[in-house]
């Protein structure tokens, strides 16, 4: 059995251009609608809850995260220089040259910034010889490319922060307790006098 559909009457322009205004203040009360639900609360009503920026990792970064870090921050900046350097044993065999603090076997010190290589009037130590330490080992084990010559400069802090952002630490570019902890190390023996064909992260 055949099924036809009911012919549909023509309209005319006049109808058309009629239809088409009702559709338009249709669509007007919608968005106006929405917009009503998004404005501001009025005085009085409690603020929404901030909310948090995502990170490059996709974590929703909140003010107690950011209160961490700033602490961190001031807590890694208020370290003293490291102004010496020293084995630090990691078995009977091996040890790992690394900045350290001068009279000391504390490796609880910081490089930063603008350190060349002494800060502020301090002139004990030999904070040279700590940061071209630091700087030997991140070329050898992250192919740096830096002028080893104990002055912790641009490139120096950017290698700094470019391990940081490796190990996931916060970046600041101050080489601290935190950044040593995570970061590999090439290691020295003593008793052969050879140093190791790879780095490794120790402590």
């Amino acid at each position: 059995m055949a099924f036809s559909l009911p012919s549909l009457p023509k309209l005319s322009g006049r109808t058309i251009a009629l239809l088409a205004a009702v559709g338009a203040v249709a669509v007007g009360a919608v968005a106006a609608n929405a917009s009503k639900q998004e404005s501001p609360p009025a005085a009085g009503a409690p603020a929404p809850a901030p909310q948090g920026q995502t990170d490059r990792t996709g974590q929703t970064d909140q003010p107690a995260a950011h209160e961490a870090t700033a602490a961190e921050l001031r807590a890694a900046a208020a370290l003293p220089q490291c102004r010496s350097a020293r084995l630090v044993p990691v078995n009977r065999t091996w040890g790992i040259p690394m900045p350290s603090i001068l009279g000391s076997t504390s490796t609880t010190c910081n490089l930063m910034y603008g350190d060349d290589p002494f800060r502020g009037s301090n002139r004990t130590g030999d904070p040279e010889t700590a940061i071209q330490v630091l700087q030997r080992n991140l070329n050898f084990c992250y192919g740096t490319k830096l002028a080893v010559d104990g002055i912790y400069g641009s490139r120096t802090r950017a290698a700094v922060r470019a391990v940081q952002t490796k190990h996931r630490l916060v970046v600041d570019g101050i080489y601290g307790p935190k950044t040593r902890s995570a970061m590999n190390w090439r290691l020295y023996s003593m008793a052969t006098r050879s140093w190791s064909k790879g780095c490794s992260s120790p402590l």
